[in-house]
């Protein structure tokens, strides 16, 4: 794989509060009790229904605490949050500075990491760069190196990217297809549950309560997942919001969808009920029925 990378704005929020730990830890999905100093942890907020609010970032670093989030749902997170304060010293602040991520796709991203920072990496680890900026590696379905930086440092981290090439926004909508990455909100979203889009590694299963824990648990110990995510390509047009049918039955419904070349692809869900990669499944456009491919996520 060649280095690629994407630049993007960040969603950061600034959190502070003698109560701001156990705050997180009993409203998102992962384990938070005991946050290490210049590590992160990701973690998703869900509503009481268990439905996406975001997948997020909890970052430690030196004596911040700052909460990444997705670009579009910064303001739909503080809302989430705000609305579980009661008597918790718990604050949260979207950042007065516009912050930028810039994600560096890569098999090593430890070099990455040694070319920006001039330092080693390990595991979870955040390094800081100055007083704003800092890099991490993150290994969700793709090895990447992430620099969460402020604007007016963009071009200083570009400069030092100057000879891996940079994607355009079509082209990270491609790649995220093809590499079953959720992040948008066609994915993140109260209509879907962490374990349907491939989020499992971020729920902790014995943590204790959390909002939207009862159902994600009973989902898990039942072993009954309503719909899963699976990637799809066609060679007439896909578009979001398409319903997926098979055997003349409604199945699930296509999200996400580009043209990639003279090929179309997208991600979708189909009900698990529905789903057997062996079936041949179509899409309905007036009343001719298209066939489509999918695939399963790694």
């Amino acid at each position: 794989m060649s280095d690629t990378y994407f630049i993007r704005q960040a969603g950061i929020l600034i959190s502070r509060g003698k109560d701001l730990n156990d705050f997180l830890n009993r409203m998102s999905t992962n384990d938070y009790r005991k946050p290490v100093v210049n590590e992160y942890k990701k973690t998703v907020l869900t509503s009481d229904k268990g439905r996406i609010i975001d997948l997020v970032t909890l970052i430690n670093i030196n004596d911040k605490s700052l909460l990444r989030t997705s670009a579009f749902n910064k303001e739909k997170v503080i809302t989430h949050l705000e609305k579980y304060i009661i008597s918790d010293d718990v604050f949260f602040d979207i950042s007065d500075k516009k912050y930028f991520e810039l994600q560096i796709f890569t098999e090593n991203p430890d070099r990455i990491i040694k070319l920006v920072s001039g330092k080693n990496i390990s595991g979870n680890e955040v390094i800081s760069l100055n007083e704003n900026d800092f890099i991490f590696r993150d290994d969700f379905r793709k090895s990447k190196a992430i620099i969460i930086c402020i604007e007016e440092n963009c071009g200083y981290y570009e400069e030092k990217l100057k000879e891996i090439k940079k994607l355009s926004a079509e082209e990270y909508e491609s790649f995220r297809i093809d590499n079953g990455i959720p992040d948008s909100i066609d994915e993140l979203n109260e209509e879907i549950n962490p374990v349907e889009c491939g989020l499992k590694n971020f729920i902790s299963f014995n943590k204790g309560c959390y909002i939207g824990q009862e159902v994600i648990a009973r989902l898990d110990s039942q072993g009954k997942i309503p719909k899963q995510m699976i990637k799809i390509e066609s060679e007439v047009s896909l578009n979001n919001g398409d319903k997926i049918f098979s055997e003349e039955k409604e199945a699930g419904f296509i999200l996400s969808a580009v043209k990639d070349r003279e090929k179309f692809k997208a991600l979708g869900f189909i009900r698990t009920t529905e789903l057997d990669f062996g079936k041949e499944y179509y899409t309905m456009n007036e009343n001719i029925k298209n066939k489509i491919n999918i695939f399963k996520i790694n």
